[in-house]
This record gives C-alpha cells, structure tokens and sequence, in this order.
C-alpha cells in the first residue's frame, strides 16, 4: 500500500504548480505578470548599470536622484514614472521604448 504524502505539492514540477494556481486565477495571473514585468525591467536596469561601469550612487547622481531610488528599481520593489526611466535611460546611453502589445 502506497503511503500518502502530508503535502501533496512536494515532488512537483514547480511550473506546472504555478500554471495550474494561473488558469484558477485570472487576478493573481495579472498580478504575477505585472510582477515579472517589474522584475525584467530591474534585472536589465542593473545589467544597463553595470555595464556602463556606474555605481548606483554615480546613476542616482547622473538621474537627479538618490542611490536608495535606484536600488529600489533594481530589486523591482517600485514602479518608476516614465519620466525617470527617461531620464536612466539618457543617462546610460539608452533609448528607452514603450509599447503595447496585442494580449
């Protein structure tokens, strides 16, 4: 006789928990992608940063605004105006683009 697991999650394939939770949940599927969203624009800020060879300190300053900021966007805890990310954007080089996607 085969013994049943307390948790039934463990042993599970990781994503297909989390597609599962996706399609019971329009509301947390927005929430999650709107989350990774948030992530990819931290993640290639920093990478921007890096390399450009700036600390956050010497990008806050080159902004106009202060190191904690900066951090904050990368770890994507806050969601930056348009006009700051313009302004990162000029400051490392970049242009920045907005678009809209087709869902």
């Amino acid at each position: 006789m085969k013994k049943e697991r307390k948790n039934p999650h463990l042993g599970r394939d990781v994503f297909e928990f989390i597609k599962e939770q996706r399609a019971k949940s329009p509301e947390l599927a927005e929430k999650m992608d709107e989350h990774l969203l948030r992530l990819e624009l931290a993640r290639q800020l920093k990478s921007l940063r890096e390399a450009s060879h700036l600390t956050q300190e010497a990008l806050a300053q080159k902004v106009g605004t202060k190191q904690p900021s900066i951090a904050r966007l990368e770890r994507g805890h806050s969601v930056p105006k348009l006009d700051l990310l313009e302004r990162i954007a000029h400051a490392l080089g970049t242009r920045l683009e907005v678009r809209f996607v087709q869902l």
